[in-house]
């Protein structure tokens, strides 16, 4: 499994890859002009997360879109970014990202990034986890 380093510092912020491409980050990169401000405070989250950890940004900030799956979500606005815990220093392994339309989480969402968990762990097991550093030499 390919992650892409999002922010790091004292933890590191990850996203799954999907062969070359990286669902979470053209999510915070791309997307509706009336969204940009809400997506670049998520990138600040992101920023925020990888300095202080999980347990010291807050609250308001992250939520539990399943307790069964353990499955998490970035809030900011409209916009959430769906998430689950790493390890070794892969605070937050983000999945993909929606634009929220009801009450509850996107099942969808939810669900991939449920599956994707088990990937990463399988992976992380297997010592088969290559991550992708921008700007990289």
């Amino acid at each position: 499994m390919k992650l892409k380093q999002l922010a790091c510092k004292h933890f590191e912020v990850v996203a799954v890859m999907e062969g070359d491409e990286c669902p979470a980050e053209s999510f915070l990169l791309d997307g509706e002009d009336s969204t940009e401000a809400y997506r670049l405070g998520l990138t600040d989250m992101l920023g925020e997360v990888a300095e202080k950890g999980l347990a010291n940004v807050p609250q308001s900030w992250i939520h539990e879109a399943s307790k069964k799956l353990k499955i998490y979500e970035f809030i900011k606005g409209p916009l959430r970014l769906f998430f689950f815990k790493g390890k070794n220093g892969q605070i937050a392994v983000c999945t993909t990202g929606v634009r929220k339309s009801g009450q509850k989480a996107d099942s969808a969402s939810v669900n991939k990034a449920a599956q994707l968990r088990d990937d990463y762990h399988e992976a992380f097991n297997n010592r088969t986890l290559t991550t992708v550093i921008e700007n990289e030499t």
